[in-house]
């Protein structure tokens, strides 16, 4: 659960990256674009409270890259806690996947 938790907002942010690259090569601005503020909106939890953890010289428009920087270690040490488990059990990463 938790694992979806994160990777809901580590993947808004890429598809917000990925968008903003996208619409600036078309000459329009990203804030204009629907999926654009979709994903902003999505992530926005995440990253608004970045401002907090990030010192004063980060401007407010590198908090997303703080976020989707905190957000892969934490899914990346998401992904190693579960292998850890399935091996402290006696499985295969791969059988305790699936038997989940």
């Amino acid at each position: 659960m938790l694992q979806v938790m994160v990777a809901i907002p580590l993947f808004a942010l890429a598809g917000q990256a990925a968008t903003s690259v996208l619409t600036r090569m078309m000459g329009q601005a990203p804030d204009k674009n629907v999926f654009y503020r979709l994903f902003v909106l999505v992530a926005s939890p995440v990253v608004k409270p970045c401002r907090w953890i990030a010192p004063r010289f980060i401007p407010d428009r590198h908090l997303p890259l703080v976020a989707f920087s905190l957000l892969l270690v934490a899914y990346i040490w998401i992904m190693i806690e579960i292998a850890a488990t399935c091996v402290r059990h006696g499985q295969a990463v791969a059988q305790c996947l699936q038997s989940q």
